[in-house]
């Protein structure tokens, strides 16, 4: 394919009903914890807090699945940790997500640097009934890109410093008027961004029985699903529920994917997600390096297309051939946006 021909083939997904999904690659790219970090992070500071001979013994058997180059996610899914255990990998997982959270977002702002993902939005021509982006990631970094140019964000949350979560009437806090058309009256909303985040948020907490969002406390208990077999349990509560929920439901109405440094490797979105892209619908796969289900998903449908790094460039990978595509890094979104639309 010529470079005009793909350049407007990536075009045509930035236009309503497309929804993004995005995982850890994108926060990784921006200086936040891998899987393989937060092992080493895990295994670094959880002896300080094991208070049985039993959890000594389970954290041994993980801590030797590490050392065997298993990954974090598998690991916790053989070896099942106790109650105590789960919380406090919780409470890790938070501080130190939070911690280089804090490092991206001050390089930013007190180093004039931007974010990848905020002039990948600025792309797209947001109406009435916004852009939809689901992630699997605990970090805000998706919505301070958001808000840093100029977009306002839905988590249907409703209020500023102790929001309530409220999915059916987050929407109406984003009209700006009314406006007649052909003798009728029209809501009119602000272009928002909804973030549909299934595994939770380093601002949600429990207050009351009741879920809140509050960007302003910085404890480590707050509301996020971390890896292994708790996270299928903690899934069903609310407000993950819900959220994952509609995610499904978006997943189900969209017109095409771009789906951004994200493995395939969430059971809570695979169903709804893999049906819809089996049903034929246009997908764009953005990242350094494909996943195991990644690849399996780009080499088995022809309406997927992947763009990943290789030391030449980057590499175009679909159902009939791979192709090197020199001196250009499409696989990252901020250079793929500035290629693309001749930034």
């Amino acid at each position: 394919m010529k470079m005009n021909d793909l350049k407007k083939t990536i075009q045509d997904f930035f236009q309503d009903g497309t929804v993004t999904i995005i995982g850890s690659g994108l926060s990784i790219a921006e200086g936040l914890p891998s899987m393989g970090d937060l092992a080493n992070e895990l295994d670094n500071k959880m002896t300080t807090f094991l208070k049985t001979a039993d959890e000594k013994k389970i954290w041994n058997e993980i801590s030797e699945r590490f050392d065997e180059g298993v990954g974090l996610e598998e690991t916790l899914h053989e070896v099942k940790p106790t109650k105590n255990l789960e919380q406090k990998i919780r409470e890790l997982t938070a501080n130190y997500v939070r911690s280089k959270e804090d490092q991206a977002l001050k390089r930013v702002i007190l180093e004039n640097d931007s974010f990848r993902l905020s002039a990948y939005l600025m792309r797209f021509n947001i109406r009435n009934n916004g852009l939809t982006i689901i992630t699997t990631n605990y970090d805000r970094l998706i919505e301070y890109s958001c808000e840093l140019v100029g977009l306002r964000v839905d988590n249907l949350f409703v209020g500023k410093y102790f929001s309530r979560y409220l999915p059916n009437q987050s929407k109406y806090s984003f009209c700006v008027g009314v406006k007649k058309r052909k003798k009728k009256q029209a809501v009119e909303f602000a272009p928002k961004v909804t973030i549909l985040k299934p595994h939770g948020c380093l601002s949600w907490y429990i207050v009351n029985n009741e879920p809140i969002a509050a960007p302003m406390i910085r404890e480590d208990d707050c509301l996020i699903i971390t890896p292994g077999a708790n996270k299928y349990r903690e899934g069903y509560n609310e407000p993950f529920d819900s959220q994952r929920a509609k995610a499904n439901d978006s997943i189900d109405s969209a017109e095409r994917f771009i789906i951004i440094g994200y493995g395939f490797s969430d059971d809570h979105l695979e169903t709804h997600l893999r049906k819809q892209i089996l049903s034929g619908k246009p997908t764009l796969i953005f990242t350094h390096t494909l996943s195991e289900k990644a690849n399996e998903i780009v080499k088995n449908f022809s309406n997927v297309t992947a763009f990943t790094h290789d030391n030449l460039g980057t590499k175009i990978i679909n159902i009939e051939a791979e192709t090197i595509l020199k001196k250009v890094n499409l696989w990252d979104i901020g250079e793929m946006v500035k290629e693309v639309f001749n930034e």
